[in-house]
């Protein structure tokens, strides 16, 4: 049996983003209702325990770290540094994140959402939804055994893979290759406490292997998540070698792989790495991480050139300071850098469909190109942009001018 139900803003996510979204929508009085396919709040943060947050500083080669973002996304930030105990780390090239902990990540969200009166409904996924005239109606929502129908005013996709579009049966923008997938795990009783030697010590133990044909090639993709080292814990990162396509299968396929990666990788460091000699795996992130997913097209669409080239636009919204970071088969990472101590940006063209007058995307499935999107998924551009098109969707859903919200976005977050 159909329930039917109304709520001004539904955000479809419960990540970063998503929790951005609703806390922008409800802060303007407008009922809010996330939904989140997960039994738990923060989305890859949380479900595939990322372990740093990329993209909230400037690139710069001055060693102390200094905001490239303002408004809640600051506000989140300095509540998980806070609580996580932490300090931002940075790198020889100019790059900025701040280490959090998993579990303070999600309380955060648990409190914003509540603090926010937003309704949040947990392991729920949409079904369908209804469209007249280039506007969505209602969406459809499979919840606790039973199917609520929702009646909206405005949408936010915060799925990260455009779950909206695709219950509408619209095109979506992929990749011919996506990003390669990867799964963190923890570790305990490690002895060595400097980090950065231990990871030297732990490729060549690997590298050791792969040359004596005892491992698989695959077994140098392993890094330590920066920062994890403390108390004998460590996190350790691998990217799995299983081709992310979106085939029906695939994501078990990873799931599957990465499960006996984890054990073979630890089996073997425990065998052949003193440090490692009485650690046991003490902890699995629920889900390998998929970078990216399929996006919806906006009015606008982000390019390689915009993020290159610092482009700055008149409808902007958010400050993007993170450099093109690819991830493919093999082990290492792909960086494609702008100018040191400039940024670029984005624009709210890439928030708003170009199909649906009342659907605004945040996070990974933003309107951007397979090298555009490779910057601005990191969370301290999601966060902005989450923000940004939860104002977007109470602007739609309240009747405020566009230019109106725009300034006052661009007030606050630029």
């Amino acid at each position: 049996m159909n329930e039917i139900k109304h709520t001004d803003i539904l955000i479809v996510g419960g990540g970063s983003a998503g929790v951005a979204a609703a806390v922008a929508a409800s802060s303007r009085g407008q009922h809010v209702t996330l939904l989140e396919r997960n039994s738990f709040l923060g989305g890859k943060a949380t479900a595939a325990e990322v372990g740093t947050i990329c993209g909230l500083y400037e690139y710069s080669r001055n060693p102390a770290s200094t905001y490239i973002v303002k408004g809640f996304a600051r506000e989140f930030a300095e509540r998980l540094k806070e609580r996580s105990g932490s300090c931002p780390l940075n790198n020889n090239e100019g790059l900025h994140y701040l280490p959090y902990q998993v579990e303070a990540f999600g309380e955060i969200c648990n409190e914003y959402l509540a603090q926010k009166g937003v309704t949040v409904l947990l392991n729920a996924t949409v079904e369908n939804i209804t469209i007249r005239s280039g506007i969505i109606e209602t969406v459809s929502v499979a919840y606790d055994n039973s199917n609520i129908i929702f009646q909206v005013k405005a949408v936010v996709d915060c799925s990260g893979d455009s779950v909206i579009s695709k219950a509408a049966n619209m095109s979506v923008i992929k990749d011919t290759q996506y990003q390669a997938a990867a799964q963190v795990f923890s570790m305990q009783g490690v002895t060595e406490e400097n980090e950065a030697r231990l990871g030297m010590i732990m490729m060549k133990a690997l590298r050791a292997g792969i040359e004596a044909n005892e491992i698989p090639a695959y077994y140098d993709r392993v890094y330590i998540v920066q920062g994890s080292l403390k108390n004998g814990h460590v996190n350790l990162k691998l990217g799995i070698p299983v081709p992310v396509t979106y085939e029906k299968g695939n994501v078990e396929e990873i799931q599957r792989m990465a499960s006996e990666f984890v054990q073979g990788v630890s089996d073997y460091l425990i065998q052949h790495v003193a440090a490692y000699k009485n650690a046991v795996i003490s902890h699995i992130a629920p889900e390998a991480g998929i970078r990216i997913g399929e996006r919806t097209m906006g009015t606008y669409l982000l390019t390689e050139d915009d993020v290159l080239n610092c482009r700055k636009f008149p409808d902007a919204i958010a400050n993007g300071s993170w450099p093109v970071e690819i991830w493919e088969q093999d082990r290492r990472v792909k960086m494609h850098y702008f100018a040191l101590d400039n940024c670029y940006q984005v624009p709210a063209g890439c928030l708003q469909a170009a199909a649906i007058s009342n659907l605004y995307m945040a996070g990974r499935n933003i309107s951007a190109t397979r090298m555009a999107i490779a910057s601005a998924r990191v969370m301290g551009i999601c966060l902005q942009t989450g923000f940004a098109a939860g104002c977007m969707a109470f602007a739609k859903a309240a009747g405020v001018p566009r230019e109106d919200i725009l300034e006052y976005l661009q007030n606050l977050q630029l």
